[in-house]
């Protein structure tokens, strides 16, 4: 197996690095959830929710900032990083010699694997009528709508096969491209990274495409050698760039003009959701048709935009707390316990519940989704016992990823990326989240093991050697 050259990094890189995946979840927690609610309770709280197109009404509930309210929000700051220093002493050994007897992928087996992925999609696609309903919608609702019916008629592998195979495949490339094991993985990447932009965008949702920018972001950030923090910010500006035109394209905004010229901003009130698993947005505001609009026009309409998503990206986890907290504090598990939760299609989920409660019965109801944090959600199903519970088997998961030895090979390093974005998704949704939807670790572990027994076997039919690419 090639192992990858350990590379000189700085002291706040290495730190950063071996503590990659609680850091980006921490972080997305305290940026998308925490951040909303301190602005909440300051004296501009309610200025800041109507701003962001919700009622002032939250800050009136009977629990909200109570020190309970406090202790759950702030405890992963708490249990996380002790959680994690501990599972880091007890299996960083064990992991280590596991990852020894992970293989590289070959190249042509690397090129076979990617374009069996790529072709399951496009039957999967052509086979649900996918293509047929693409780009239809002509506002933010009928995109909506749209993304729901791609979704369905898509399929549930073939989206694990595009979220969560396809994303750790490039990433692995990048990985062997940065650490110059030649052309092949130059190429490899710029194509599957073109390939994954298109057919992510396709999806009409914005997280997909972001957190697999995020990813390609993380991967530089870990692995490549010269210019880092430069390459960095290079490609953090990227994502916000794409995350302003994936939210144009997914709300079907256009620039608003008067027949003066004058651009012209009517609120219309449009909650957007997302499907199960993922945030609602938040009431956006979008202008009427085009006019010949100008320069200046267009830079007017760029800022309203702008200034829209970046509230949209404070609050819309934020919002969903004090609801969150207050109903499951005061009138208990609306939505039964883990028991009835692990039912197959329950009646009732605590994310599509508080979507309903927030948004009322907008056409979206029993679809649209505000979904919490891994222990905010179990606190919604068994109180304070299963959030402990809860985040304290999120801070092992963590813990055993940034456990694992990122330079021992392209096929572990790609692993820790994946457990990074998992950082990211225990920050966002209940615990099965990270582990089983679409983009859940599991099938990437099972597609890497399912590898891994293929080479063994071939050794052992053979008895001789496979080389390595």
């Amino acid at each position: 197996m090639k192992t990858l050259p350990i590379l000189h990094r700085d002291q706040f890189r290495l730190w950063a690095v071996r503590n990659l995946q609680p850091l980006i979840f921490l972080a997305a927690y305290f940026f998308t959830l925490v951040v909303g609610n301190l602005l909440y309770a300051t004296s501009q709280g309610g200025e800041v929710l109507e701003t962001a197109g919700y009622s002032r009404g939250v800050l009136e509930f009977s629990e909200i900032f109570s020190a309970g309210y406090w202790i759950l929000m702030l405890m992963p700051f708490v249990v996380t990083p002790l959680i994690v220093m501990l599972v880091r002493r007890l299996s960083s050994g064990h992991l280590s010699r596991l990852a020894d007897k992970l293989p590289e992928f070959t190249r042509m087996d690397y090129l076979v694997l990617t374009m069996l992925c790529y072709a399951f999609l496009i039957y999967s696609a052509w086979h649900g009528g996918i293509f047929s309903v693409i780009g239809s919608g002509t506002d933010a609702r009928s995109s909506v709508q749209t993304r729901f019916l791609i979704l369905g008629q898509l399929g549930f592998p073939a989206r694990i096969v595009l979220m969560s195979l396809l994303n750790y495949l490039t990433f692995y490339a990048l990985i062997r491209w940065l650490r110059n094991h030649g052309l092949f993985w130059v190429a490899a990447t710029i194509v599957n990274t073109l390939l994954m932009a298109i057919s992510l965008t396709l999806l009409n949702m914005k997280w997909p495409i972001l957190i697999f920018d995020i990813g390609l972001v993380l991967t530089i950030f870990v692995y490549a050698e010269k210019n880092v923090y430069f390459k960095v910010a290079i490609g953090a500006a990227l994502v916000l760039m794409s995350y302003w035109a994936i939210s144009n394209y997914v709300f079907r905004a256009v620039v608003v003009m008067k027949p003066t010229g004058v651009v012209e901003t009517p609120v219309v009130n449009l909650p957007v959701p997302d499907v199960v698993g993922t945030p609602a947005a938040p009431a956006i505001t979008l202008p009427p048709p085009v006019l010949q609009p100008t320069l200046a026009d267009r830079v007017e309409h760029a800022y309203q935009i702008g200034r829209v998503l970046a509230f949209s990206a404070f609050n819309r986890m934020a919002i969903a707390y004090p609801y969150y907290y207050q109903i499951f504090t005061t009138e208990g598990r609306v939505c039964g316990g883990l028991l009835e939760q692990a039912h197959v299609g329950p009646a009732c989920r605590p994310s599509t519940y508080i979507y309903t409660r927030i948004f009322g019965k907008d056409g979206f109801e029993g679809r649209g989704t505000s979904p919490a944090a891994v222990h905010i959600s179990a606190y919604s199903l068994g109180g304070w016992p299963l959030a402990i519970t809860a985040l304290l088997a999120a801070s092992v998961i963590l813990g055993l990823f940034a456990s694992l030895p990122f330079d021992s090979s392209a096929t572990v390093g790609a692993f820790s990326i994946v457990g990074a974005l998992a950082g990211y998704h225990f920050s966002q949704l209940p615990g099965e989240g990270p582990l089983l939807y679409d983009h859940g670790v599991i099938w990437t572990v099972v597609m890497l093991a399912g590898y891994a027994a293929w080479r063994f076997m071939s050794v052992r039919i053979t008895r001789s050697p496979v080389q390595n690419a």
